[in-house]
């Protein structure tokens, strides 16, 4: 599973937009604990998610994972920290968004969080999650003729990464990224954790504390820190296969993001 090395999610949008701008297609995925587990039982998903253009050091368990492994301190950027990064810059930029997602009220609400928030920002689309399989090519075609720059996707892992990828050759839009909640905390349904619990890399607890029923979903992160530590007392970090780049270097272009990948195949490659 690659990772991309960005200095902060301000670069990460920088590098986005730049791509924009030079007319390349690109996506990002936001690598976290739970998509790596899911590629590693999934060889479809896996090759999802290695073909996108941009991996962000999204979780925390990932971050922990490079250094245990590797000795690699990755700075981490967030799904929902690059999210509002590129809404601040497409405003600057005069770049064009849409958002697909979440449900109808709560899309609703976002846009005219957005208008409120982003005066400036060219929103020409946001259309709910709530659609049929066989709506798709509507809806891609609605995309298509809102002239957007910017696609975010807000359907839930791995379903947004799924769609993406299936539509991404009928989509003109120059970047896509799925959200996941992304649009929820814009529309204020979801509140994101507080500046303490995101410096330390604790989202996981607070958001569990808030949400009980959500620790299905952390046991996730146990199976993969046990992937992690079983993989540590095995091997040598000269065993994993780095030949992307022998120590992480800054990401400065979409050229730079499929050059310059961390490779970490061991702990992200599907299982024989």
């Amino acid at each position: 599973m690659p990772i991309s090395c960005f200095r902060s999610p301000g670069h990460a949008a920088a590098c986005v937009t730049d791509a924009i701008k030079r007319g390349e297609k690109t996506y990002c995925v936001a690598i976290n604990p739970e998509k790596v587990r899911l590629a590693r039982g999934d060889t479809t998903f896996h090759e999802i998610v290695r073909n996108a253009t941009f991996h962000i050091c999204d979780g925390a368990g990932t971050a922990a994972a490079m250094r245990i492994l590797w000795g690699m301190r990755i700075p981490r950027v967030t799904g929902v920290g690059l999210f509002f990064e590129l809404l601040a810059l497409a405003e600057r930029e005069g770049l064009r968004v849409f958002l697909l997602g979440a449900d109808p009220k709560t899309s609703a609400h976002a846009r005219d969080i957005l208008h409120r928030s982003y005066p400036r920002l060219q929103c020409v689309g946001c259309r709910d999650g709530y659609f049929r399989a066989d709506e798709s090519p509507a809806i891609v075609e609605e995309i298509n003729t809102s002239k957007a720059d910017m696609l975010f996707v807000a359907l839930g892992s791995p379903k947004q990464e799924r769609w993406i990828a299936q539509y991404r050759p009928q989509l003109e839009t120059p970047f896509c990224m799925g959200v996941g909640g992304s649009i929820d905390v814009l529309s204020g349904r979801v509140k994101r954790a507080p500046e303490i619990f995101r410096r330390t890399g604790t989202e996981w607890l607070y958001r569990l504390a808030k949400e009980p029923s959500r620790w299905r979903r952390q046991t996730a992160l146990l199976g993969f820190a046990l992937d992690v530590l079983r993989q540590r007392a095995r091997s040598h970090p000269e065993a994993f296969d780095l030949s992307a780049a022998d120590h992480p270097r800054t990401v400065e272009t979409a050229s730079d993001a499929e050059n310059l990948k961390v490779a970490t195949e061991s702990v992200g490659s599907p299982n024989r």
